[in-house]
C-alpha cells in the first residue's frame, strides 16, 4: 500500500472515530439532557403542588383568623361567666356562712324565748303577777292614746262602793276624765288558769270543757266588777270597762259562749280587749283635742276683740292728731300770708331805699297738701 492510500484510510478511519465518538458524546449529552429536563419538569411540578399547598395554608391561615375573631365575643363571654361563676361560688359561700351564723342566732333566741315564754307562764301562775301585768298593759295604752295622769285621769282612786251598808271602799285601776265632765272607770281583769290549761292541748272535749270553765271565770269576774255599782256614779256612764289584757282571753270564751257579751252588757260590764281600749282611749283623747281647739278659739275671739277695741281708741287718738295738723296747717298758711302782706312788703320797700339786707329774705312756701282722713267708723261696723 502506498502511502496515499493509507493516509487516505487513516483520514477516514479518524474521520469515522470522530464520528462515532461525536455520536457518542451527543447520544451521552441526549441522555443527559433528556433527565435534567426530567428533574426540571419534577421540580416544576413539585413547585407547582409546593406553591398550591402555601396557597391553601395561607387561606386556612386567613381562615383562622376570621375565626379567631369570631371567637372573641364568646372567648370574653366565657371569661365573664368564668368570673361571675367565681363570684358567684364567693357569695354562696359568705351566704352560707351569714345564714349558718343567723340559724344560730335565730335558735338561741329560740331558746331564749322559749325559757322566757316558760318563765312568764309561771309568773303568771300567780294572781298578783297577773294583776301587775294587766295593769302594766293597760298604762302603756293610756300612754300610746296620748293621755296624762293627774290631766286626763287618776289612777287607784279609792270611793265608797255599792254594798248594801254602803261602808265598803273599792278602787278602780283607772279613772279616765271625759272632756266637759264625767268619768269612765276602768278595771284589769285577767282570768287565765282555765285558759293557759286549754291553750297547751288540741282540740278535744277536754279542752272545749276548760274553756267553757275560762268563759265562766271571765262573767264571775264581771259579776264582781258589777256588784260594786260603778255605773251607779252621777259622773260615770251606766257602764264600767273590764279590761282584757290578751285579745284571745275574750276570742277563747267568745268560742263556747256566744252570749257572753250580751251577759256583761246586762251587767253595765263593757269587756274591752287592747284594741277597742285603745279605741275608745282614742277617741275620749279627740274628744280632749276637739275642746282645746273650741277654747282656743274662745281666746282667739276674745283676744281679737280686745285688739279692735284697742284699734278703735288708737284710730280715735289719730283722728285727734289729725284735726290738730289741720289746724296747725290753717295756722300755718295764715301766717305765711299775713307775713307776705306785713312783713315782706315792708323789707322790699326798706331794699329799694338802698337798705342793704345781709342775708336775701324769701317768703315760706304755703302748704297745699292735704291731710288724708281715716274712717273710725270702719272698724265701729257703723
Amino acid at each position: 500500500m502506498d502511502i496515499a492510500g493509507l493516509t487516505v484510510g487513516l483520514a477516514i478511519g479518524l474521520l469515522v472515530g470522530a464520528t462515532l465518538a461525536a455520536a457518542m458524546v451527543w447520544s451521552w449529552l441526549g441522555s443527559r439532557v433528556s433527565r435534567e429536563r426530567d428533574r426540571a419538569v419534577h421540580a416544576e411540578a413539585l413547585l407547582s403542588s409546593t406553591r398550591s399547598e402555601a396557597e391553601a395554608a395561607r387561606a386556612r391561615i386567613v381562615e383562622m383568623s376570621g375565626m379567631a375573631d369570631l371567637l372573641t365575643p364568646v372567648r370574653e363571654s366565657l371569661e365573664s361567666l368564668r368570673r361571675a361563676s367565681d363570684a358567684a361560688s364567693r357569695d354562696r359561700a359568705t351566704a352560707e356562712a351569714t345564714l349558718t351564723s343567723q340559724l344560730t342566732s335565730v335558735q338561741e333566741r329560740y331558746q331564749s324565748l322559749e325559757s322566757a315564754t316558760t318563765q312568764l307562764a309561771g309568773a303568771l301562775a300567780r294572781g298578783q303577777t297577773r294583776g301587775q301585768w294587766g295593769e302594766m298593759q293597760l298604762e302603756g295604752l293610756l300612754e300610746h292614746a296620748g293621755l296624762l295622769e293627774g290631766v286626763h285621769l287618776t289612777r287607784q282612786g279609792s270611793r265608797p262602793d255599792a254594798r248594801p251598808d254602803g261602808a265598803g271602799l273599792s278602787r278602780p285601776d283607772v279613772v279616765v276624765h271625759l272632756p266637759g265632765g264625767g268619768e269612765v272607770l276602768v278595771d284589769a281583769k285577767f282570768p287565765f288558769d282555765a285558759y293557759w290549761q286549754a291553750a297547751g292541748l288540741s282540740a278535744g272535749p277536754e279542752r272545749d270543757d276548760l274553756l267553757r270553765k275560762h268563759a265562766y271565770d271571765l262573767l264571775a269576774r264581771s259579776r264582781e266588777l258589777s256588784a260594786k255599782g260603778y255605773s251607779d256614779s252621777d259622773r260615770s256612764p251606766d257602764f264600767v270597762v273590764m279590761f282584757l289584757p290578751l285579745e284571745s282571753l275574750l276570742s277563747a270564751a267568745l268560742e263556747v259562749d256566744g252570749l257572753l257579751l250580751e251577759k256583761t252588757f246586762e251587767r253595765q260590764v263593757i269587756l274591752a280587749t287592747p284594741t277597742t281600749m285603745l279605741a275608745l282611749l282614742r277617741t275620749i283623747a279627740f274628744g280632749y283635742q276637739r275642746q282645746l281647739m273650741a277654747e282656743n278659739a274662745e281666746q282667739v275671739r276674745q283676744a281679737g276683740a280686745e285688739m279692735l277695741a284697742r284699734l278703735a281708741v288708737l284710730t280715735d287718738h289719730l283722728e285727734g292728731m289729725r284735726r290738730g295738723l289741720d289746724q296747725a296747717v290753717r295756722g300755718y298758711n295764715a301766717f305765711v300770708g299775713s307775713f307776705d302782706r306785713q312783713a315782706m312788703r315792708q323789707a322790699r320797700r326798706m331794699r329799694d331805699l338802698g337798705v342793704d339786707a345781709p342775708k336775701s329774705l324769701a317768703v315760706p312756701e304755703e302748704i297745699d297738701d292735704d291731710l288724708r282722713q281715716s274712717d273710725p267708723a270702719a272698724l265701729r261696723g257703723g
